[in-house]
């Protein structure tokens, strides 16, 4: 059987028409960005116009330069139109803490985003794992971040020896769902329910699901908890206490954030966080201004102890 083979040269008449689709393509390509950005400016008229009017011709410059200093916290030597969309981000969001209370969300300033993530990165060095007997093992996990992940990765080896383990999530006060859906990952077997994202936008509500095998397992889990225990961490506990039959809280009632956050990193350094989520436990419930309630209430500074003692009573 035989290809059949390519003509050696194109006809003029084939290269005009290939040619003709490629420009009615690009041209219909080129209206389509036109007309999509004319319908963006359409629609934020008021904001650029109000932006040129106040940042390129207000006499009172002295006022100007004030409500940037306070807002935020720098000399903008004139350059109002540069650092308005920063000043409009600033006063937004702090009348919008005032409002309803929301503290979580907020625009950074360059040295206080960069603040924050080098303190996140120090918390979570403090996370550790340490052997309380041949047959128990003591995870403390002070954070979830980026760090965080990569302290389990390195910890899963270890972990795995032990048939029984403690997980200190006391004064953690959670952090990024990503890195706490990993650490369920961990513990879950597969296709179990971890969280239920809720946002405005249908595309991003979702119900998150563990993914591959269960690699932690164990005879008994015992998550110690107070009410410092939030956000992520309450994510990562729900997650655990609702899918597994050997998961025991200790402690006291956690601090019931059941809503979640999304941070932007914006330019010259600045970043805007707005709360953008509510999240409900596997089991469906939101624990916003509730918290989750231990199985044990226990709040002496030898809980740990206290843990270990239930552990073995629970494998005689």
């Amino acid at each position: 059987m035989f290809r059949k083979n390519r003509p050696l040269f194109i006809s003029m008449d084939q290269q005009y028409r290939k040619l003709k689709r490629k420009f009615y393509t690009l041209l219909f390509l080129f209206v389509l960005f036109i007309l999509g950005t004319s319908y963006y400016l359409y629609l934020n008229y008021d904001y650029f116009a109000f932006k040129h009017l106040i940042s390129q011709n207000y006499i009172y410059t002295d006022t100007l330069d004030e409500l940037f200093k306070k807002e935020l916290n720098r000399d903008v030597n004139g350059e109002y139109y540069k650092n308005f969309d920063n000043l409009v981000l600033s006063i937004v969001t702090r009348e919008i803490r005032e409002l309803n209370g929301d503290q979580y969300t907020y625009q950074y300033l360059p040295e206080n985003y960069k603040k924050t993530k080098e303190a996140e990165k120090e918390e979570a060095k403090k996370s550790y794992v340490e052997e309380i007997s041949k047959d128990i093992i003591y995870l403390k996990v002070t954070n979830f971040s980026e760090y965080t992940k990569d302290f389990m990765k390195k910890q899963i080896k270890t972990l795995k020896n032990y048939p029984n383990i403690i997980i200190d999530l006391r004064d953690n006060l959670g952090g990024d769902i990503f890195t706490q859906y990993y650490m369920s990952d961990l513990f879950l077997p597969k296709d179990q329910t971890i969280a239920y994202d809720i946002t405005r936008s249908d595309l991003l509500t979702r119900t998150v699901k563990s993914k591959k095998k269960q690699v932690l397992q164990y005879n008994h889990i015992i998550i110690l908890q107070n009410g410092n225990t939030a956000s992520a961490s309450e994510g990562f506990i729900s997650s655990l206490h609702d899918n597994l039959d050997n998961v025991t809280l200790i402690g006291e009632n956690s601090f019931g954030k059941g809503i979640g956050q999304f941070t932007l990193p914006l330019k010259k350094g600045f970043a805007i966080k707005a709360t953008t989520m509510l999240w409900n436990t596997p089991n469906n419930i939101n624990i916003q201004g509730v918290g989750i309630k231990p199985d044990l209430e226990y709040a002496k500074e030898d809980i740990i102890d206290y843990a270990v003692e239930y552990i073995n009573h629970q494998q005689k």
